[in-house]
């Protein structure tokens, strides 16, 4: 009796770890598929994970990230808040709830940003609270800070304040979340002091080229065109077989007028990526705009 006894259990404990191995195998799988942009196949393997076991709160947070790739916000929030109900000491899935809230946020009206606000301010802070070193979540509060009407929570004092805590952790993007700080005070000197100061220690290295599209398009704000065309070229310097940079330098163009040179350059990001919707758009506009010029 003991012997059989024994050997149930040994079988109920096999059949059990097989279980865990196999949906583990297939949350790796729909990772996978999510991070190769297959949202829908990812989405029908989550599904069933969470079908099996509603308590994998794994299977709830990478179904919300899939939803937000899909831009379906109102799911993605419901299936971070599952994951979260079932394990609140994950930083990533209460900076993912606050991307969600977030976003849905910018597609409402008035009224509904009012009532979201203080949720995607607490969903940051609870993110910082777990993990004071994550740096998605100091920005999403100083982005927060930095956009939200006073009356909702915004405090552009606090936004510099997190720019400088994100300078420790992550230079460039600290540096860029204080520039636009700055923008918004009004304080354009110190707006350039923060940007000159990454031109100096990242402005030949290639993998921070987007550091000149950044500067590019804060000097485009402020109507210093040919300031920004000077920095969309030393972009293109850097990563001449990328299309941002040529579609950039068209903007800049297009802002000083000059149409051709604009489409030259649309021209030139459409014959790298083929695909480049943004040159696309600028480039049938700016058309347009010229023919009308000509007529």
């Amino acid at each position: 009796m003991r012997k059989k006894l024994l050997f149930l259990l040994i079988f109920l404990c096999l059949l059990l770890n097989s279980s865990i191995i196999i949906a583990n195998n297939d949350l790796d799988k729909a990772i996978k598929l999510l991070e190769a942009e297959k949202y829908e196949e990812a989405k029908t393997i989550l599904e069933e994970i969470i079908n099996k076991d509603d308590q994998n709160a794994g299977a709830y947070y990478y179904l919300g990230r899939t939803f937000m790739a899909l831009r379906d916000y109102e799911e993605a929030s419901d299936n971070f808040e599952e994951s979260i109900d079932l394990n609140d000491k994950v930083a990533d899935y209460h900076f993912w709830l606050g991307q969600a809230y977030a976003s849905d946020a910018r597609e409402s009206s008035f009224f509904t940003q009012a009532i979201l606000a203080s949720k995607i301010l607490d969903q940051f802070e609870k993110t910082v609270e777990l993990d004071p070193d994550h740096i998605g979540g100091r920005i999403g509060m100083a982005n927060f800070y930095m956009q939200a009407p006073g009356i909702m929570g915004g405090d552009i004092d606090k936004a510099l304040e997190q720019g400088r805590k994100l300078v420790e952790l992550d230079e460039r993007r600290g540096r860029i979340i204080m520039a636009n700080v700055y923008i918004e005070k009004e304080q354009l000197d110190s707006a350039d002091v923060q940007m000159n100061l990454l031109e100096q220690k990242y402005g030949s290295d290639k993998s921070q080229a987007s550091i000149y599209n950044t500067y590019g398009y804060l000097l485009l704000g402020q109507n210093r065109i040919d300031e920004a065309i000077e920095k969309f070229k030393k972009q293109i310097e850097l990563i001449p077989d990328r299309a941002n940079p040529y579609d950039s330098l068209g903007d800049a163009y297009r802002a000083a007028g000059r149409l051709e040179d604009a489409i030259v350059q649309y021209e030139k990001a459409l014959k790298i990526d083929p695909n480049f919707e943004a040159s696309k758009n600028n480039l049938e506009e700016v058309r347009e705009e010229l023919k009308d010029l000509n007529n």
